[in-house]
Formats: C-alpha cells, structure tokens, sequence
C-alpha cells in the first residue's frame, strides 16, 4: 500500500471530528461527578456559613474532605434506598451545624 504523496489526493481523506467533551462524559458517566460537584460546592459553602454562626470552629474542614463524606454517604444511601442520586442540605441541630440526606428517586 503506497501513500499518498499528492496533496489533492490528501484532501479526499476522511476526516473525524472530535468528541463533545459533555457527550463524553455522559457516555463515560462523568458528568455525574460534575453535576455533584457543583451541588456540593453549595452545599459545603452553605454548612461553613452555618458552622460559623453557631460558633463552630472551621479549620482544617476542607471541600476534599467534606466532599468524601458525602461520596461515602451518598453510595450508601443510593444501594440502601435504590435511588438515583442524593440532596443534601444543611441545618442547624441543637446548636449545631449538621448535614440532611435526602434520597431522590426521579
């Protein structure tokens, strides 16, 4: 098989576009990720603000690992209550900042 070494000839090949970056990650699943992110961002600026006005220290609370407590929560509660995804929200318990998790089933 020889190559093409004319340049008109070079001009008939087949060309393939690049993927979309958000088709791939929904193929691959990471778009659930982004979309949890996202949330979470809220969700841990939220529980700081709320920490803070109930007098709670917020050292060394970072987003990594506020955001791993709610992986480990949210994959329990997803194989316990066959949902799809998991809302979290913040309130204040007896003086207290604390996290609510809401199973969704839509």
């Amino acid at each position: 098989m020889a190559l093409a070494t004319n340049p008109e000839e070079d001009d008939e090949a087949t060309m393939v576009g690049a993927v979309p970056a958000e088709l791939l990650a929904q193929a691959t699943g990471e778009h659930k990720a982004i979309d949890d992110t996202k949330e979470w961002t809220a969700v841990y600026e939220d529980f700081i603000r709320t920490k803070k006005q109930c007098g709670e220290p917020v050292e060394g609370l970072t987003f990594e690992k506020f955001s791993h407590t709610l992986k480990k929560n949210r994959d329990a509660l997803v194989q316990r209550h066959a949902c799809k995804r998991v809302r979290f929200s913040v309130y204040v318990k007896e003086g207290r900042a604390s996290l609510k998790a809401t199973p969704v089933k839509d």
